[in-house]
C-alpha cells in the first residue's frame, strides 16, 4: 500500500485550487464544522431557527467573497496572460443537482401556497403552523453552496480534524444531558422559556428528549450518523499518524454520543455502515487491521459508557433495547475480544500475512455476507408486517418487524395516511408534490384522528426523508434527489483507488442517508449533510479516473 499522502492530487486542474476562493471555502467550512452546531440564542426554543439563519448567513458571505474573489483572480490572469472565460463541464452529479432544485421550483410555484413553500414555513396570521425551513430558499443556498464548494475545493487535513474535534464536544454534552448533567444550563433556561408561554403548570419532562446543542433525539442521532463514519474512517484511512490519532479518539465520543441519543435511527446507520465501513477498509491488509481496531475502540467505549452509568448510579433516560444491550449487555465483551484478537494477530504476523492477504476474497466476502444479511432482515419485515400478521412476536421484534400504524413511534401512521393522500394528488401534484415542505397541509385532515390515537396535535413530516420530498416534490424530486445520492456514491467509489480519501466523506453520507429513511430534514443537520455530499464530489472532481491500458 503507497504511503503517499492521499490528500495531495497534484494531476488536479489548477484552476480548482486557486489560493483565495479555496482559503475562503477552507474557512467557511471550519466555521460551520465548529461554531455552527454550538450556536443557540434561547436554549432549545429555538435552535432550529438559530442555525438556519445562521447557515444563511455563512453561506451568503461565501457566496459573495468567493465570487468577488474569483473575478479578481479572472481579471489579474487576463491582464497577464490574456485568459479567457472558462467554465467546467456539469458532471453526472450536477445535473442531478440541477435538475432536483429545478423540480422544487416548479412544485414552488404549483404549491397552493407559494410563500409557504419557498420559505419552508406555513402560520395563519402570524401563529406557527409547521414547516422545517426546508423550502425553496433553502435548497437554493444547498445548490449554490454546492457549485461552489465542487468547484474550489481543496483538501485540507486540518478541516477534517476540526470537525472531529469539535462533534466531539457536542457528543459530550450530548452524553451528560442524557444522565441530567446541565453544564450549560440550557434545561433550566428552555423551562423558564416554556413557563413564559404555558404557564406554571410546565412539566419538566418536557426537555427530557433534547440534548447537547442540536435539539432532540433525532437531531443528534442524524449528527452522529456524520461523525462516526467521519471518525473511524479517519483511523481507517488517514494518512497521517496524528489524524488517525484523532479519529481513534473521537470514534469514542462518536459511538458514546450515538448509543445516547438512544434514537433508532442511528442504531439503523450504525448497523449499514459498520458493513460498509468494513467492505471499504478491506481493500488493503493495513486498512483492514485499523478497522479491527476502530470496533475494538467502539465497542469498549460502550462499556466506559456503562462505569460512567455506575458513577451516575444509573440514573439517566432510560435506553431502548439495542442500546441497552450495548452498554449493559455481557455478550460486548465477546465482540471486544474477537476484535482485539483479531486486530492483535494481524499487528504480530504482519509480515508473513500482508504478502497473502486474499483481499478480493475478503471484499467479496464481506459484500455477501451484508447482501445477505440485508435480503434476510426485508424479507423478515415483509413476512410479519404482511404475510404471517398473526405469528406471535416480542414487543420489541413486534416494533422493528410488524408494520402498521403504530410501527416506528407512529411514523406507520404517518407513512400510510401520507401515500393514502398522495393516491388523492393530480397528475401534476404527483409529478411535483404539493412544494417544498409542505407535509403539514398533507397531513392536516388527520390532525383531529392523531389527537385521539397518539396525543399529538400535529406533524409537519412524515419521518422519512424519501417519502418527506415524494409528497412534496413529487415523483419527480424524489427521483431527482436519488439520482445526486446515486451519482456521487458511484463517481466516488470508482475514484476510490487513486484518492482513498473520498471514502471518508463518503461513509458519512451513506450512513446519514440510511438513517433518513425513518428520520426529518431540517437546517441543523442536513445543511451538513449537504456539505458531506458536496465535498465528496469536490474530490470526486479533484481525482482524475485512470485510463484503462
Amino acid at each position: 500500500m503507497s504511503k503517499k499522502s492521499p490528500f495531495k492530487q497534484n494531476n488536479a486542474p489548477q484552476y480548482q485550487n486557486s489560493t483565495m476562493p479555496s482559503f475562503l471555502v477552507s474557512c467557511y467550512l471550519m466555521l460551520m464544522f465548529s461554531f455552527f452546531p454550538y450556536f443557540l440564542t434561547d436554549e432549545y426554543a429555538h435552535a432550529r431557527t438559530d442555525k438556519y439563519y445562521l447557515y444563511l448567513v455563512l453561506s451568503i458571505l461565501l457566496i459573495v467573497s468567493v465570487v468577488i474573489a474569483s473575478v479578481m483572480d479572472y481579471m489579474e490572469e487576463r491582464r497577464v496572460h490574456r485568459a479567457t472565460l472558462r467554465f467546467m463541464p456539469l458532471s453526472p452529479a450536477d445535473v442531478s443537482f440541477l435538475c432536483f432544485y429545478g423540480f422544487a421550483a416548479i412544485s414552488t410555484l404549483l404549491s397552493d401556497n407559494t410563500e409557504a413553500a419557498f420559505f419552508g414555513i406555513f402560520s395563519n396570521n402570524g401563529l406557527y403552523l409547521g414547516g422545517r425551513n426546508n423550502g425553496l430558499l433553502l435548497m437554493t443556498f444547498y445548490l449554490l453552496v454546492y457549485l461552489i464548494i465542487t468547484r474550489r475545493y481543496a483538501v485540507k487535513e486540518y478541516i477534517i480534524a476540526v470537525f472531529l474535534v469539535f462533534s466531539s464536544g457536542v457528543a459530550f454534552l450530548a452524553i451528560v444531558n442524557y444522565f441530567y448533567i446541565d453544564v450549560l444550563g440550557i434545561y433550566t433556561g428552555y423551562v423558564d422559556l416554556w413557563k413564559l408561554f404555558a404557564g406554571e403548570q410546565c412539566k419538566p419532562t418536557v426537555v427530557l428528549d433534547f440534548g447537547s446543542t442540536l435539539g432532540n433525539k433525532n437531531l443528534i442521532s442524524a449528527f452522529m450518523c456524520l461523525f462516526l463514519p467521519v471518525a473511524v474512517m479517519s483511523l481507517v484511512l488517514g494518512s497521517k499518524r496524528w489524524l488517525r490519532i484523532i479519529g481513534g479518539v473521537t470514534s469514542v465520543f462518536a459511538y458514546c454520543g450515538m448509543l445516547c441519543a438512544d434514537s433508532l435511527s442511528g442504531i439503523l446507520g450504525l448497523i449499514v455502515i459498520l458493513a460498509v465501513m468494513a467492505i471499504f477498509a478491506s481493500r488493503e491488509y493495513r486498512t483492514m487491521k485499523r478497522y479491527l481496531l476502530a470496533l475494538t475502540v467502539m465497542f469498549a467505549s460502550g462499556k466506559l459508557l456503562r462505569i460512567f452509568s455506575a458513577i451516575m448510579d444509573d440514573r439517566s433516560k432510560g435506553f431502548e433495547f439495542v442500546q441497552q444491550s450495548l452498554i449493559y449487555g455481557k455478550k460486548v465483551y465477546f465482540l471486544i475480544a474477537v476484535c482485539a484478537v483479531l486486530y492483535l494477530l494481524m499487528q504480530v504476523f504482519e509480515k508473513k500475512l500482508e504478502p497473502r492477504y486474499p483481499k478480493k476474497a475478503v471484499m467479496i466476502t464481506l459484500i455477501v455476507l451484508s447482501a445477505g444479511g440485508l435480503a434476510a432482515g426485508l424479507f423478515a419485515f415483509v413476512y410479519f408486517s404482511f404475510i404471517n400478521t398473526e405469528a406471535q412476536l416480542s414487543e420489541t421484534l413486534s416494533g422493528l418487524l410488524r408494520f402498521d400504524e403504530n410501527w416506528g413511534t407512529h411514523r406507520g401512521y404517518y407513512w400510510i395516511k401520507s401515500m393514502d393522500e398522495y393516491k388523492n394528488f393530480s397528475f401534476v401534484h404527483k409529478l411535483f408534490g404539493t412544494g417544498p415542505d409542505s407535509v403539514y397541509v398533507v397531513m392536516e385532515p388527520y390532525f383531529p384522528e392523531m389527537v385521539v390515537k397518539f396525543d399529538e396535535g400535529s406533524t409537519d413530516c412524515v419521518h422519512n426523508e424519501f417519502l418527506n420530498y415524494f409528497i412534496s416534490q413529487g415523483i419527480l424530486g424524489l427521483i431527482s434527489y436519488l439520482a445526486l445520492l446515486g451519482t456521487v456514491t458511484v463517481r466516488a467509489l470508482r475514484r476510490a483507488k487513486e484518492n482513498p480519501v473520498v471514502l471518508i466523506f463518503l461513509s458519512a453520507v451513506i450512513c446519514y442517508a440510511v438513517q433518513s429513511v425513518v428520520n426529518l430534514y431540517q437546517p441543523i443537520t442536513t445543511p451538513l449533510f449537504f456539505l458531506f455530499l458536496t465535498i465528496t464530489e469536490a474530490i470526486n472532481r479533484l481525482t482524475p479516473l485512470k485510463k484503462a491500458s
